[in-house]
C-alpha cells in the first residue's frame, strides 16, 4: 500500500479539492441522471473550468462524467455530491457498485461506498477509530495507513485498491464531458435521510 500511496504523491502539490467516484455496472448517462444532470447537455471542460463555471452559477455544481476501463468516473472539483450516501445508493442500484474519495479546502476527507443500493462505507478516513455518530466504517478501513501530508495520495490509493482504477493525472487537465447539476441538498430535498448511510 505504501508504494501505491507514493505513486500519488503528485496530488499533494495540486491546487484542487476533489470528489472522485468510480461506478461499475452502470453507464455515464445513468450516473449523470443520478447526480441530477441532463445527459443531453454536456460541455467539454477541464476541472478548473468546471470549478470556475460553478462559482458563477449559484446553487449549481459541475461534474465531469466519462467511461474508463469499463467503469464510469465522476469528478467534482469543489463539489461533494459523490459523498452523499443517497447518491451512492441510487448510483449502485441494480447490481452496480459505487466508491468515492473526497477532500475539501478545509482539510476534511470522506470515503463513501455502496453496492446494489446499499451503503457499505461512509466515514472520515482520519477518524476511523473515533466512532463518529452516523459513520459506517468497514473492516478494511483499519488497515489504511495514514500519514500527515499524504492524505490526498492515500485517498486516491485507497480508491484504486478498492476499485481497480488508477487515477490519471491527465484527467485534471483534459477537457472532459461536463454536466451542470444541482446542489445535492436541493436535488435530494424530498428524500428521507439522504445523509444517513
Amino acid at each position: 500500500m505504501h508504494q501505491l500511496i507514493a505513486s500519488y504523491d503528485w496530488i499533494e502539490h495540486q491546487d484542487v479539492v476533489l470528489t472522485v467516484a468510480v461506478i461499475r455496472h452502470s453507464t455515464a448517462q445513468e450516473v449523470v441522471r443520478t447526480y441530477g444532470g441532463d445527459p443531453a447537455q454536456s460541455q467539454l471542460m477541464t476541472t478548473i473550468e468546471a470549478e470556475d463555471a460553478a462559482l458563477d452559477d449559484l446553487g449549481f455544481f459541475y461534474v465531469q462524467v466519462f467511461e474508463h476501463e469499463g467503469r464510469v468516473i465522476a469528478l467534482e472539483n469543489n463539489g461533494w455530491s459523490g459523498t452523499v450516501p443517497e447518491i451512492a445508493r441510487r448510483a449502485s442500484q441494480g447490481g452496480a457498485t459505487f466508491f468515492s474519495a473526497h477532500w475539501n479546502v478545509n482539510g476534511l476527507f470522506r470515503i463513501t461506498a455502496a453496492e446494489d443500493g446499499k451503503v457499505t462505507a461512509s466515514f472520515d478516513p482520519m477518524r476511523v477509530e473515533a466512532d463518529d455518530l452516523g459513520d459506517l466504517v468497514p473492516n478494511w478501513a483499519a488497515a489504511v495507513p495514514l500519514e500527515v501530508g499524504k492524505l490526498r495520495a492515500t485517498s486516491l490509493a485507497v480508491a484504486e485498491q478498492r476499485t481497480g482504477v488508477a487515477f490519471d493525472q491527465a484527467w485534471l487537465a483534459s477537457k472532459l464531458p461536463t454536466y451542470r447539476i444541482p446542489d445535492p441538498e436541493v436535488l435530494l430535498k424530498q428524500a428521507a435521510g439522504p445523509q444517513a448511510p
